[in-house]
């Protein structure tokens, strides 16, 4: 897709690459502009991830993670606003000019995953992706046992794609519990109806411990018997052969 198909959602991708040790990291500042909601939005990413984004209820920049909240960049919000204005404006025109033609709409490709292995009753996270969407507005809510949860959830910006489509994370902090089904309830103007992705979480193998040695000695001592039980069946088998014959 070109940025020129787009005419109910305008994109300003700044990209530069910052030079390390044999390795160019591909930052890019994604400004987007569109009729519904979210109407707005602004972000720095780094090679893929979201470095920070602009909360423009607290007027500020935001980390993804605590290690970013001391980034900022010049003309902080006030700029970023005075930036997204002018798109604004320009996407009217542009509206204007093709009498309001759609934008395309390409469905999102859904996985649910634990962020680390499952071990029942220890904390974890479970992530659901929405990848490669079009246009960037889509509803992803958790459910357990087909219950919604909204405790415990956390969602990211809009994460553009090097082809213009985009991805979003959803986040889930629980703990793991037998029995329990998880969802993801995907709803998005591309698919032709909601969308649900299924998870359980598989009981964690034993590597060892006290079960494991009495289920491997019962096994031997099965063996064991097995085989002295058929020396002497083959015995008593060749003891009645031979009083059969006299011998």
């Amino acid at each position: 897709m070109e940025i020129g198909t787009y005419f109910t959602v305008m994109l300003l991708v700044l990209i530069h690459g910052a030079w390390a040790v044999k390795y160019v990291h591909r930052e890019v500042m994604v400004y987007v502009v569109q009729d519904g909601f979210p109407d707005k939005q602004w972000d720095w990413e780094v090679d893929g991830d979201e470095i920070i984004y602009m909360d423009f209820n607290l007027k500020k920049e935001v980390g993804r993670i605590p290690e970013f909240n001391s980034h900022t960049i010049q003309g902080g919000e006030e700029g970023v606003s005075a930036n997204i204005a002018t798109m604004k404006h320009n996407l009217n025109v542009w509206k204007n000019r093709w009498n309001g033609t759609a934008a395309p709409r390409v469905a999102p490709q859904i996985a649910m995953y634990p962020e680390v292995s499952v071990k029942w009753g220890q904390p974890n996270t479970l992530i659901c992706l929405a990848d490669g969407f079009f246009p960037p507005r889509i509803t992803m809510k958790f459910r357990r046992n087909n219950e919604e949860l909204t405790n415990g959830i956390n969602i990211t910006e809009y994460y553009i794609k090097k082809d213009y489509s985009y991805q979003r994370f959803t986040y889930l902090q629980f703990t793991p519990s037998p029995g329990d089904m998880y969802s993801c309830h995907v709803e998005h103007e591309g698919l032709e109806e909601p969308a649900t992705v299924f998870w359980e979480a598989e009981v964690p193998e034993e590597k060892s411990g006290a079960g494991t040695v009495i289920c491997a000695l019962g096994l031997a001592l099965g063996i064991i018997s097995a085989v002295v039980g058929i020396t002497l069946l083959i015995k008593e088998r060749q003891r009645l052969q031979a009083q059969q014959h006299g011998i």
